[in-house]
């Protein structure tokens, strides 16, 4: 059964297209802001649906880039709003909504990044890290290791390293049956939910227990609007690590070359404040790659 929505979270539309054609509501949702925003797909669906991929890897990156912005705005508008209401900051987030639904909403943002993990748009950015993983020796160890795919769209993309690689992949918004639904940054909380009687097969805490040997953030904290939950990913991250863990991020390019904000050598003295030891980075035209290990303990001093 969907979760309720509590009084204070702004729902967002978002729909898909049934095989009939017909505008169908899909399930309630996490994205992000201020008031831990919810998508509530019943309010908007039927309102008219674009989110038709691009026919070039250049419109659907187009496409996709445009989507994080209408993220961030919705974002600075959900901040404003929480300090100061006002009608007009109202109107501007309904018009945002709006326009996030008419592309198809987030089902339609993780379908165009599913299509860009074909070859012919730019490939599975899992195929960077597992050599990776063999330089370092790791496909010899004893024990399979535990990799936390965050954000994933494909349940398949270790399945060549299923031999040495035991897989935990999940996402907001689950496009396949092996991926499992789960707010990345809701590890290891207690569930608001705990008392209800929910089906105890639903349940996935158990697959949290133990850390992680892998970590996988590729091409998500980019998508969060709000700075303050970037970096609260990266924490929960360095958590879920076991000691000697290794994080892998993946940013769109511009995020490091093309912001007044973040660039390589800010981005290094985060990971290094959280205890991170960078061994690997590689940029190509579009992505910017980074493998991290886990070793030493998070820095006390602010800044």
């Amino acid at each position: 059964m969907p979760k309720t929505s509590k009084s204070k979270r702004r729902s967002l539309p978002v729909t898909a297209r049934s095989s009939a054609g017909s505008a169908v509501p899909l399930p309630p949702i996490h994205v992000d802001g201020h008031e831990k925003v919810i998508i509530d797909t019943q309010s908007l669906a039927s309102l008219p649906l674009v989110g038709k991929l691009g026919k070039s890897s250049t419109e659907t990156r187009r496409r996709i880039n445009h989507f994080h912005t209408l993220i961030k705005e919705y974002s600075k508008l959900a901040a404003l709003r929480s300090k100061a209401p006002a009608p007009e900051i109202d109107e501007k987030i309904e018009c945002v909504e709006r326009e996030m639904a008419q592309m198809g909403g987030l089902d339609w943002y993780q379908k165009a990044s599913l299509l860009g993990q074909c070859k012919s748009r730019g490939g599975d950015t899992s195929r960077w890290l597992v050599p990776k993983l063999r330089d370092l020796g790791l496909h010899k160890r004893g024990s399979k290791l535990r990799l936390l795919d965050v954000g994933a769209l494909s349940c398949l993309n270790y399945a060549k390293e299923r031999a040495w690689v035991d897989v935990v992949p999940i996402d907001l918004n689950s496009q396949e049956p092996g991926i499992y639904q789960q707010d990345f940054l809701d590890i290891g909380k207690q569930p608001a939910d705990a008392q209800t009687g929910e089906d105890e097969d639903d349940d996935i805490s158990h697959l949290f227990e133990q850390p992680f040997d892998v970590l996988c953030l590729s091409l998500v904290v980019n998508f969060i609007g709000d700075p303050v939950r970037r970096g609260d990913m990266l924490k929960q991250a360095r958590r879920l690590l076991a000691p000697d863990g290794l994080l892998f991020l993946v940013l769109p390019l511009s995020c490091v070359t093309n912001s007044r904000y973040l660039d390589d050598e800010r981005l290094l003295a985060i990971a290094q404040h959280l205890g991170l030891e960078q061994l690997s980075m590689h940029h190509t035209a579009k992505l910017a790659h980074y493998l991290y290990r886990l070793s030493g303990p998070e820095s006390t001093e602010s800044g």
